[in-house]
Order: C-alpha cells, then structure tokens, then sequence
C-alpha cells in the first residue's frame, strides 16, 4: 500500500520535525503508481510548500485517500483538500486563515506584499472551493476569521467527507480512567437538528458580512 506521511511543520523548519516538497516528491517518486493513502497531523507552514505537495498528490493517477489524524491547519489543511475522499478522524480538526508572511522595506514594497498575500489567497480559496459549496465569499471570511472546524463541522462545511470513529476493543475498555469518563453527547435527532440549525445560522451570518 502506499502511504504518505505528513506529520510537523509544512516546509523547512527550525523547531522540530517537518515535511518538505522535496521531501515528498522523493517518496511519491520511490511508491508504485495507483492508490494512495495520506496521513496528515500538521500545524501549517510554508504555502509555496503546501501548494506544491497539494499539486503533487492531486497529479498522481489513481485515487488519493486523505486522513485527517489529528490536525489538518494553515498549509497542511490546502494538502488535504488534495484528497479524492477526505476522511475526519472523530478528534481532529481543521483550521483555516488568511496567508500572513514578515517584509521589510518601504511603503511600496508593503503594498507588494499586500498584493501578493491576496494573490497567495485566492489560491487558497480555490483548493477549499474545489471540494466545499460554500463559495468564496464564505470561505474567504472563514479565513479571515481563522475558523477552527471539528471533524464533524468539517463534513458538514463539505471540507471532508466523512467521520472515522476509533474501533473500541477490550484493553481499552477495561482501563480504569477510560471506564470513568463522562458519557457521550446523546444521539437524539433533535440535539443533531439544533446543532444543524446553529452551523448554518453561523454561515449566513457569514454571508450577510
């Protein structure tokens, strides 16, 4: 089976384990064509390094299954959207925001930046466009807002396609400090309706901005 692993930073990075492009193209260059599986754990990085892993796995033939491990954010959020089927493990997250990057110089080389950052973003929008209907108006103030999506709201923002719930078995039930936590959100419909009802009152607030 092949399988990518993304877990750290996106890009060259001075604080502990990171993915690189190059570092990805090098493995997806070793696997055998045809199906591929990604594993995503990532607080972000590099765009241009983003992109170019988003690239890379969208070109591959066969059908890219995306799993969202435990944090998708930032760069590594764009690399999931690369995904055929993207699938939510039951306690991870998604975030997306606006580009931001450091410059130095005068007032015309800040307005360049400016520029450049808007242009980096309609970038971003389009790979969340491509899988989501929410549109870009919405996304793009999702960005502005930094909005951080459970694994559910993920699916239901059409940012993923399904949950994936994690097997019980009997070691982990018989721990004592899994016996003792609290119980579950209830299953009622009528809980999910109302958390229906309140996600999209939030997107039309979106919209109406």
């Amino acid at each position: 089976m092949n399988e990518l692993i993304i877990y750290g930073d996106i890009g060259e990075s001075m604080w502990g384990d990171s993915v690189t492009a190059s570092t990805v193209k090098n493995m997806l260059d070793r696997m055998d064509q045809g199906d591929l599986t990604v594993r995503i754990n990532s607080p972000g990085g590099s765009v241009f390094d983003g992109f170019a892993i988003y690239n890379m796995i969208r070109q591959r033939d066969g059908k890219t299954t995306v799993y969202v491990d435990g944090l998708a954010a930032s760069a590594a959020s764009v690399i999931a959207m690369a995904g055929d089927e993207v699938v939510m493990g039951q306690a991870s997250m998604l975030m997306i925001h606006d580009p931001y990057t450091m410059s130095v110089g005068g007032s015309e080389d800040m307005r360049k930046t400016a520029d450049m950052l808007d242009k980096i973003k309609e970038s971003i929008v389009a790979a969340y466009e491509s899988r989501s209907e929410q549109g870009a108006e919405i996304i793009s103030q999702m960005m502005t807002d930094e909005t951080w999506f459970t694994a559910d709201e993920s699916v239901s923002m059409g940012f993923a396609n399904r949950v994936e719930a994690g097997k019980a078995t009997v070691s982990n039930l018989s721990r004592p400090w899994i016996n003792k936590m609290p119980e579950t959100v209830s299953d009622d419909p009528a809980e999910q309706n109302a958390w229906r009802v309140s996600l999209r009152s939030r997107q039309l607030e979106l919209k109406a901005k």
